[in-house]
C-alpha cells in the first residue's frame, strides 16, 4: 500500500509540474493540451478501456461503438478538467482567467434561492471543470464555499490552499463534525455550498440506485438541505468548447416528510438523468462507480 501511495503521489507531482508549464499559455493552452492528454490516456490502458466500455454499454443500453465513443470523449474532456484544476490550484492561472473560460446560465434561479435567505446547496457532478464554474460565480460576487475531501495521494492542504487561492472558502468534508458545523454556518449566513455527490462514499452512506448499480451515496447534501430549509440548485454541464458552459436549474425544495433515503434517491435521479443525456462528459474512468457490480434483474430491477 505504501508503494502504491508513493507511486500515486509521484504521478500527482509530475502532472502538477506539467500543469504549471502548460498553464503559462493560459486556459486556452490548458484546454488544447488537456484534450490531447486525455486521448493519450484513453489509449494507454486497453484492459481498463474494454472493461469500462462494456459497463457503459450495459448502463446506457447502447452499442459497443457508441460506448467506445462515449468513453473516448469522457477521457478527452475530463482529463482536460483535471489539468486545468491542477494549474488553478497552483495559481498558474488567475481566478479572472478561470472565470473568463466559463459561462453560467440560469443565474436567476440561484438569485431566487438566495432571496429566501436560507443558503443554497449547489449540487455538482464530476462532469468537466465544476471548480471553474464555482470560481466564475465567486468572481461575480456570489458567496460560495467548495466542499472537498482530502486524498491520500495528494499532499494535505493542496485542495484547501487551491480553493482559497481562487477566492472561495474551502470546507473539508472530514472530520465530519467540524465540516458539518462549518457548512451549517455557511448556510445560516445565506451562502452557497458547492458539493459533488455523484460517487459512492467509502464511509457510511445511503443506498441508492445509480446507473444500474446500488451505491452508498453521500447523504450530506440532502441532510444539509433538510435541516436548514436551503434549496438545492443543480449545476449541469451543457457545453465544453470553446468555454465550459453550465446551466443552473430551478431550485429543488426537499419535502420534509420524505425519508432521507427517498431524498437521496431523488437527488441521485437528478444526476443520473443529466448523465444519461450527456454521458460523454461524465468521468466514467475516474469515479468509483465502475468498481461496483450491476444490480441483477432478478433482484427486482
Amino acid at each position: 500500500m505504501k508503494l502504491k501511495r508513493r507511486y500515486r503521489r509521484g504521478l500527482f507531482h509530475f502532472f502538477r509540474l506539467i500543469a504549471r508549464l502548460l498553464g503559462r499559455g493560459g486556459m486556452p493552452a490548458l484546454r488544447d493540451r488537456g484534450h490531447r492528454f486525455g486521448l493519450l490516456h484513453y489509449r494507454f490502458k486497453p484492459g481498463k478501456r474494454r472493461q469500462l466500455q462494456a459497463q457503459i454499454q450495459r448502463a446506457l443500453a447502447v452499442s459497443p461503438d457508441e460506448a467506445a465513443a462515449v468513453l473516448r470523449e469522457a477521457y478527452r474532456i475530463n482529463d482536460r478538467a483535471i489539468l486545468e484544476i491542477l494549474a488553478m490550484y497552483t495559481r498558474t492561472v488567475t481566478a479572472a482567467e478561470v472565470a473568463a473560460a466559463c459561462q453560467v446560465g440560469g443565474l436567476e434561479h440561484l438569485d431566487e434561492a438566495l432571496a429566501e435567505g436560507k443558503g443554497v446547496v449547489m449540487l455538482g457532478m464530476h462532469m468537466g471543470n465544476g471548480v471553474a464554474m464555482a470560481t466564475h460565480l465567486a468572481e461575480r460576487g456570489y458567496p460560495i464555499a467548495v466542499i472537498y475531501r482530502e486524498s491520500g495521494k495528494i499532499p494535505t492542504g493542496f485542495f484547501r490552499d487551491g480553493i482559497s487561492g481562487l477566492g472561495m472558502e474551502a470546507i473539508p468534508a472530514a472530520p465530519a463534525a467540524t465540516g458539518v458545523r462549518r457548512m451549517l454556518k455557511a448556510l445560516k449566513e445565506n451562502r452557497i455550498l458547492f458539493i459533488l455527490m455523484d460517487q459512492a462514499t467509502k464511509q457510511a452512506g445511503v443506498a441508492a440506485r445509480f446507473l444500474g448499480k446500488s451505491l452508498n451515496m453521500p447523504p450530506g447534501p440532502a441532510e444539509l438541505a433538510r435541516r436548514t430549509g436551503a434549496s438545492v440548485v443543480p449545476a449541469l454541464l451543457t457545453g465544453v468548447e470553446p468555454l465550459w458552459q453550465f446551466q443552473l436549474s430551478r431550485p429543488v425544495k426537499l419535502a420534509p416528510q420524505d425519508s432521507l433515503e427517498t431524498t437521496v434517491q431523488n437527488l441521485t435521479e437528478i444526476m443520473q438523468s443529466h448523465i444519461e443525456k450527456r454521458p460523454q462528459w461524465w468521468t466514467w474512468h475516474q469515479r468509483r462507480w465502475c468498481r461496483y457490480p450491476f444490480v441483477n434483474e432478478t433482484d427486482g430491477d
